[in-house]
């Protein structure tokens, strides 16, 4: 072996996850995106330097996080998003978003990605079609003011 190889990992599997939220039951969702963050880049042209621009780093921007599941009798993620609609108001919320794993045969989380503030965005309901028998599928939104990659123990 080489001395700068490292030994090979096994990838995650992407199968198990789970929202949760404060104040709110923990959903499993059967997809998520949204997981990421970005820097903006500002440019700044100094008089007399023609071989480049600066670049420095400005804001940073986080996407929604996007969830699908399939539609059941939980009705806690509606009643979130309707607090807007009747008061005015919406509280936000932290939240995680749970990636588990099997880990010495048990699933256990193995990532975890800490949002803050928190608050539904937009939610929608499942297509409705008699001629079909595809699972319900409904997603929700859910705006925050950043990212972090928590410490599994």
């Amino acid at each position: 072996m080489l001395p700068f190889a490292s030994p090979t990992v096994e990838p995650y599997i992407t199968a198990h996850f789970v929202l949760a939220i404060d104040g709110l039951a923990a959903v499993n969702f059967s997809k998520c995106t949204g997981l990421a963050g970005e820097v903006n880049v500002e440019e700044y042209q100094e008089g007399g330097e023609n071989r480049f621009a600066h670049r420095f780093p400005s804001r940073a921007s986080f996407p929604h996080l996007v969830l699908s599941q399939g539609a059941g009798p939980l009705q806690e993620l509606w009643s979130w998003f309707y607090e807007f609609h009747v008061t005015g108001v919406v509280v936000p919320r932290d939240g995680t978003v749970v990636l588990m794993s099997t880990v010495d045969g048990a699933l256990a989380p193995v990532r975890v990605w800490a949002f803050t503030r928190g608050w539904p965005a937009k939610l929608t309901g499942p297509d409705l079609d008699a001629q079909s028998s595809a699972v319900a599928i409904e997603s929700i939104e859910i705006a925050h003011h950043g990212l972090l990659l928590k410490q599994v123990i």
